[in-house]
């Protein structure tokens, strides 16, 4: 056997084991209990994702095979004191808003702040912030006369802003209260404006996966935002570790958890203090190759693990029925199987 049709033998091969994992699984899914349909999401920038499914056969696949109920845009800010609305006036002077919501999507936003220098998160804590959702909120209303979903994932990875990061003590804990009591009055600016906006406070879900009470670090951190936590229309988390499950993690120095370990987690944490959850962000995220960075490998191993019944079943008990892809630039080509993987997943949870 050549190495070519070795290598086509083993493409059919994987595909074949996906779609019979997806006809086993489908039986076992639809022989428990009944569970909402998880909305999907997909990209970053919905102008460039919907540009380039008409330009790119391979962004056209990737689409068609996650079939996203809603798209996912950011507000950024960059200096700490403003957002960068500059694209979101754009779309809505050239009625772009209006054409995705037309086209049947519902959209997300994510916000969030440069932490590249720490500590950083006073934009969010800024009636700057508020200032700016309700612009944002004014125009999303405006287009969106039939009301298609909106969520809004706040302040996302907002754990790590202060020093120490993932931690609620004497030196954070005044921006952390702060950053509570800005968030509820901007869930109070969007819901005026979009009365069935869901919005969320969106968490790093590394935050889980570790615990030092005596400093109220990991864990620890989340009980002093239960009040906020529960004032809210859910609760979102990411989830972007860039290695498999059970890969050895040099960091760590220890196999990896995986992020459907992470999403599990998160889901059996958070599900104590809300029934609604979201992964507001997933990639296998490869920092210094993004935008379009990260291992599809993962997205295969990822998406393979999430299919089997056990998982599925636990994660939407506990509340999850929200799952945004982020750079979709993973699925193009069907890389290491990885569209005919999200194709299968979003089979599953339909």
């Amino acid at each position: 056997m050549t190495i070519f049709s070795r290598r086509r033998y083993l493409q059919g091969a994987c595909a074949a084991a996906l779609l019979a994992n997806c006809t086993q699984t489908l039986a076992q899914v639809k022989s428990s209990a009944k569970t909402p349909a998880w909305q999907l999401g997909l990209g970053e920038d919905p102008e460039r994702l919907l540009q380039e499914t008409l330009s790119d056969p391979a962004v056209k696949a990737a689409m068609q095979a996650w079939s996203p109920h809603f798209l996912t845009a950011w507000l950024n800010s960059f200096d700490h004191k403003t957002g960068d609305l500059s694209f979101w006036r754009t779309w809505h002077q050239q009625q772009r808003l209006s054409q995705w919501f037309d086209q049947g999507y519902g959209l997300q936003i994510v916000t969030w702040e440069d932490d590249r220098q720490l500590p950083t998160g006073d934009y969010h804590v800024s009636r700057q912030y508020l200032a700016d959702l309700e612009e944002i909120a004014t125009y999303v209303r405006q287009a969106n006369p039939h009301q298609r979903p909106t969520y809004w994932t706040l302040a996302t990875e907002f754990s790590y802003w202060r020093l120490p990061a993932d931690t609620y003590n004497a030196a954070t804990k005044s921006f952390y209260q702060a950053l509570m009591a800005n968030v509820l009055k901007a869930r109070q600016v969007i819901r005026r404006q979009l009365p069935q906006a869901w919005v969320a406070l969106s968490w790093g879900g590394w935050i889980v996966t570790f615990d030092d009470p005596k400093q109220r670090r990991g864990r620890s951190m989340i009980p002093p935002f239960g009040s906020t936590l529960a004032q809210m229309d859910g609760i979102a988390f990411q989830a972007m570790r860039p290695f498999l499950t059970g890969e050895h993690n040099p960091q760590l120095n220890q196999p990896d958890l995986g992020n459907p370990g992470q999403i599990l987690q998160c889901c059996q944490v958070f599900s104590q203090y809300h029934s609604s959850l979201m992964v507001s962000h997933y990639e296998p995220s490869i920092k210094e190759k993004h935008p379009h960075g990260g291992r599809a490998d993962i997205v295969t191993h990822d998406f393979l693990l999430m299919m089997q019944p056990e998982w599925l079943q636990a994660v939407r008990r506990l509340g999850l029925d929200k799952f945004a892809i982020m750079h979709y630039g993973l699925l193009k080509g069907d890389i290491h199987f990885s569209q005919t993987a999200a194709q299968t997943l979003q089979l599953l949870t339909r």
